[in-house]
């Protein structure tokens, strides 16, 4: 199991992805970084992932640019790291945004062709009860049929392969947290699980793409909102 922290060059990035791979370290999770991208389109990133594209756009860089152009080119960063997944040696891969932070280490065993979400969007982490909810509840995944936000996500070797042929016959989807992971607005061919209890969250605070943060979540799973005051 290895997990992938997406960030950007900018200090704020690195320096929530450096909190992102402490709380790794804790757990003993393996980690690296994986530096995408944020100041080339979302399509010229795309053509700089592996992932064979039907088009070509070169990386000409771009200034000022808009949230969601950042936005579509954090897509592409998720892709690349699905491409790593997919031709890597671990059998599970974890996706992290740099604002995640994990908890606990999945010690669950997860299905092919499913994208397992960890956790969700939170302001204020010191309020979830991690310890008492990773000792206290039965583990195991729930079925969902949406999530606000690509922050921490888990999936087979076997399921990146699948999302990454997806892509090349079918095209890029969409942004990744409408295509992948929002309700009525999915277009993979994936489903989604939760892991319960989550072991991650999302850590709200100044966005590096958006000008406000988005506070929104779907109704939390009782293993979360019984540990989550």
């Amino acid at each position: 199991m290895k997990a992938y922290i997406l960030r950007i060059d900018t200090e704020l990035s690195r320096n929530y992805a450096k909190m992102c791979a402490e709380t790794c370290d804790v757990i003993d999770l393996d980690w690296e970084y994986f530096d995408g991208w944020h100041d080339i389109t979302g399509r010229a990133a795309w053509c700089q992932t592996g992932i064979q594209m039907k088009f070509y756009e070169p990386p000409l860089t771009i200034d000022n640019m808009t949230p969601a152009q950042k936005a579509n080119a954090c897509s592409a960063g998720h892709g690349a790291i699905w491409k790593k997944i997919a031709e890597g040696d671990d059998e599970v891969g974890i996706v992290l945004e740099h604002d995640a932070l994990m908890y606990y280490k999945p010690d669950i065993k997860i299905p092919d062709n499913y994208i397992i979400t960890l956790g969700y969007k939170v302001s204020d982490p010191e309020n979830y009860a991690f310890m008492d909810a990773r000792d206290n509840e039965e583990h195991e995944l729930m079925h969902i049929d949406g999530h606000e936000g690509a922050h921490a996500y888990m999936m087979t070797k076997r399921t990146a392969q699948n999302l990454v042929h997806e892509i090349e016959e079918k095209g890029i989807l969409g942004a990744v947290d409408n295509a992948y992971f929002i309700r009525g607005q999915r277009r993979t061919n994936i489903p989604l699980c939760i892991m319960s209890p989550t072991p991650a969250i999302g850590y709200l605070r100044k966005s590096t793409i958006w000008n406000q943060s988005a506070h929104v979540n779907y109704e939390f799973i009782s293993s979360f909102a019984k540990y989550y005051k």
